[in-house]
């Protein structure tokens, strides 16, 4: 079970705050994926974004509101219009409805008018919503979802599809481990299924994948593609920084351009 703490009670909101910034400065974590966000006391988020924000002005903190469009998703970053009036002061928020889509964009045909990557399409055209597109987050899958990969594929063109569209759109681009080893699975089978361990790391371990020798030729070819693509966007400033133009889809193909000052990508 998961129990609820009593925010209204402001000993309780006064000692999660303090808390919260106690780990902060105890453990030096760069920022705060907070669970399931909009179950918590409204008013009180607010008053504990805005004590940690005072006291550490660029820290980050990640906001979990599971909504499946991007409407209901923006409402919940700080200085959207879309909320009562009541700012949230949550800087980053994730996007679960992009998640959904890539699950089938990248693997089942893009027909002229649906199917495939239009679903990815009509989702982007949503991003003018968000106050700050930069800091919405954005996934492949998590420890909640299926694995974006649910079978070890025979080939990698639908997996390097997704990557490097997770890698190449706005937003903080977040990766589950194991994504570089192929590793896959299913909620259905068990939530197990979804986390396994990473062979090896420890002594007597029969496979070590931390090791180009102990991964398979394909594991290998995955490694290599997310880590130079990772490098080329770590040193890319158009891709961490730059607006987005894409155009309607033609023929199954999907064109966009990022672009900062007079540099661009396509």
């Amino acid at each position: 079970t998961m129990p609820d703490l009593n925010q209204r009670n402001r000993h309780v909101a006064k000692y999660l705050i303090q808390n919260s910034i106690w780990w902060i400065e105890y453990s030096g974590v760069d920022g705060i994926r907070q669970d399931t966000y909009p179950y918590a006391d409204y008013d009180r988020m607010i008053d504990w974004c805005n004590a940690i924000e005072k006291e550490y002005p660029d820290y980050n903190i990640v906001g979990e509101a599971w909504l499946n469009n991007a409407i209901g998703t923006a409402f919940w970053q700080k200085h959207s219009k879309l909320n009562s009036g009541k700012d949230t002061q949550l800087k980053t928020v994730m996007d679960f409805r992009f998640m959904g889509l890539s699950h089938s964009a990248f693997s089942e045909e893009t027909g002229e008018w649906n199917g495939g990557l239009h679903g990815i399409y009509d989702h982007m055209t949503y991003d003018f919503i968000y106050p700050d597109i930069y800091h919405v987050l954005r996934f492949l899958d998590n420890h909640d979802t299926d694995r974006f990969l649910k079978e070890l594929p025979s080939d990698l063109s639908g997996w390097k599809q997704g990557i490097t569209f997770l890698l190449t759109m706005p937003g903080i681009p977040q990766l589950y481990y194991g994504t570089e080893l192929l590793m896959h699975g299913t909620k259905q089978r068990s939530d197990g299924d979804i986390r396994l361990d990473v062979p090896g790391g420890w002594p007597g371990d029969k496979q070590d994948q931390f090791t180009a020798n102990g991964r398979s030729a394909l594991q290998n070819e995955a490694f290599g593609f997310l880590q130079k693509l990772l490098k080329w966007r770590k040193g890319n400033a158009v891709l961490a920084q730059g607006k987005m133009k894409h155009y309607v889809l033609q023929k199954g193909v999907y064109v966009y351009e990022r672009y900062l000052n007079d540099q661009s990508v396509w």
